[in-house]
């Protein structure tokens, strides 16, 4: 292909992939074949420091701010968010910039990314392990249910926060992806008819490694997701910011892919956008 024609080509994504972002119509939705998005390349998280913070990107947290009617604990009014490059002590974990709100609060959807100027921006969040003995569950899941073995398209992603230390839908987990109808960015409820399904982490198959191999987060996520994944967190650099030694920049105008297909580090279809 023409050099031309292919810098042509990214550009149009890359201005796609803006205008997503800010729509915020994409959230959870599962690529498929044939979307435009598809091939287009993503760059791993690195250790260049996060926006507002000298942390590395590749520290990943799944954080909440305690806005709720239990204070202390998780629960359905609080706001959930996916950060990058923030900092693991609790006096230090706040709202940044280009974090992603995984649930929506007052005017701000959820799949939208924190702007400069936003009413959230700055607030004390919390992190999962310093409140819930249950911890070690949070992480991402999938729930069969298209009858295809493994992870496969038909099957939707969700983050289960901390409660309940079991394999199976419950109150407050979050959809990642569309289920039945119900958004992204929703929380379950026991009358709802995805409660108390069962789940499946996100293991490597067995000749890769072990079940402890899988994209499984203690804490948080992890930095770098063990040998044998099958699933990562990566972006499209859509304005092709470089930092220090060639490490493409998360910021601004970048948008986010739980990245599932083969090979890691391409758009490939049943990748879910976080956008």
């Amino acid at each position: 292909m023409d050099n031309r024609m292919l810098i042509c080509i990214l550009l149009c994504l890359a201005m796609l992939a803006c205008g997503q972002a800010a729509g915020q119509g994409t959230y959870g939705t599962k690529v498929n074949a044939g979307d435009p998005d598809v091939g287009l390349p993503l760059s791993t998280f690195s250790n260049i420091g996060g926006s507002g913070s000298a942390n590395p990107q590749w520290n990943a947290w799944l954080s909440f701010w305690d806005i709720g009617s239990t204070p202390g604990l998780y629960d359905n009014q609080d706001v959930v968010y996916l950060q990058f490059g923030s900092a693991a002590a609790t006096a230090s974990r706040i709202v940044r910039t280009n974090n992603i709100r995984i649930t929506g609060w007052g005017s701000y959807a959820a799949g939208s990314y924190v702007k400069p100027g936003d009413s959230d921006l700055g607030q004390q969040l919390l992190p999962w392990f310093a409140t819930f003995p249950a911890a070690p569950f949070t992480g991402f899941y999938y729930m069969e249910v298209d009858g295809v073995f493994g992870y496969s398209l038909g099957d939707p992603v969700y983050l289960k926060a901390g409660g309940n230390p079991s394999s199976f839908t419950d109150t407050n987990d979050i959809r990642i992806s569309t289920v039945a109808g119900l958004p992204a960015g929703s929380r379950v409820s026991l009358s709802n008819p995805d409660a108390t399904r069962p789940l499946d982490l996100f293991y490597a198959p067995a000749i890769f490694g072990t079940a402890a191999s899988g994209p499984y987060f203690p804490a948080s996520l992890v930095p770098i997701f063990p040998p044998g994944q099958i699933a990562s967190l990566a972006f499209f650099n859509a304005n092709g910011n470089i930092g220090p030694g060639n490490l493409p920049v998360y910021d601004d105008g970048d948008v986010v892919y739980f990245d599932t297909g083969t090979p890691l580090g391409t758009v490939t279809p049943n990748d879910v956008r976080l956008y």
